[in-house]
């Protein structure tokens, strides 16, 4: 028997329906413009770039950091995952007379996966970390062997839109010193009312960050940022921050990271 047209279209129809209705359930999301995990920015080793100019030395610390999310997928039960890579350089400088020649640079890299359902959100990471003395000490230190992989796994919970907390657990897979593999990290962000500034969002924040490594012995840090984050619209992810920063610990650079480090500064932070 010959098909019609008509009969021949209803009879695609009829076998493409359950695959259509698949699609409206299942939503795939290719290169989103924003990370699903919104970056810790409480965090001094969030991939974000920035610029910090420390108070009452001649130091800055300058970050180039960036998320490349691939992919997005929403199934049928309203979670959301992801997958992506994340990558960072940060350098140190310093004044030696009248120049500021680069003290030490530091380079992460690598891959995770996120999820986010209603208030909390988390994101697992591979990376790699390796630290580097810079021209400004080669031949007069001696440089540490400080390169290895991590494994660490996010956890954040945003009850409302002003405030959120974060917890971290992480373990170097190939890390120095050796045994010396833990860390953990928590994280407070409480942000202000915000107000209209010519179309824009602007809004008052305070984050404390909190760190634990079992390398050096084992290490307290603490970060401190009080600043305003500006935004062309309220919804959307990325802002310019200025922030007042605190920091007592150990220094997050791998080549000084037997040594202690209190500072002030300030910071121009772009989140992605």
């Amino acid at each position: 028997m010959r098909l019609t047209l008509k009969t021949t279209w209803l009879f695609t129809f009829l076998i493409l329906l359950p695959l259509m209705a698949k699609a409206d359930e299942e939503k795939w999301v290719f290169l989103p413009y924003a990370p699903l995990f919104q970056p810790l920015i409480g965090d001094p080793r969030e991939p974000i770039s920035s610029i910090i100019a420390y108070t009452g030395q001649s130091r800055y610390e300058g970050t180039v950091g960036a998320t490349a999310e691939f992919l997005r997928f929403i199934p049928c039960d309203k979670t959301i995952w992801a997958c992506g890579a994340l990558g960072s350089g940060i350098i140190l400088l310093d004044q030696t007379g009248s120049a500021f020649p680069m003290q030490t640079a530091d380079w992460y890299v690598g891959v995770y996966v996120s999820e986010s359902s209603g208030p909390f959100s988390s994101r697992i990471e591979l990376q790699h970390k390796s630290s580097h003395l810079g021209d400004g000490l080669q031949g007069k230190q001696n440089p540490n062997i400080y390169i290895g992989e991590n494994l660490n796994f996010t956890e954040s919970f945003t009850p409302w839109e002003d405030a959120r907390v974060a917890g971290q657990f992480g373990y170097w897979i190939a890390g120095l010193p050796p045994e010396k593999n833990f860390f953990q990290a928590l994280e407070v962000e409480v942000y202000s009312p915000a107000v209209d500034l010519a179309g824009t969002y602007l809004r008052g924040y305070a984050t404390a960050h909190f760190g634990w490594k079992d390398e050096a012995g084992g290490v307290f840090d603490q970060s401190f940022q009080l600043g305003i984050q500006w935004k062309f619209k309220r919804d959307e992810a990325r802002d310019l921050r200025l922030a007042l920063i605190y920091y007592n610990g150990n220094s997050q650079f791998g080549q000084f990271y037997l040594n202690h480090d209190e500072h002030m500064g300030i910071g121009v932070f772009f989140d992605p």
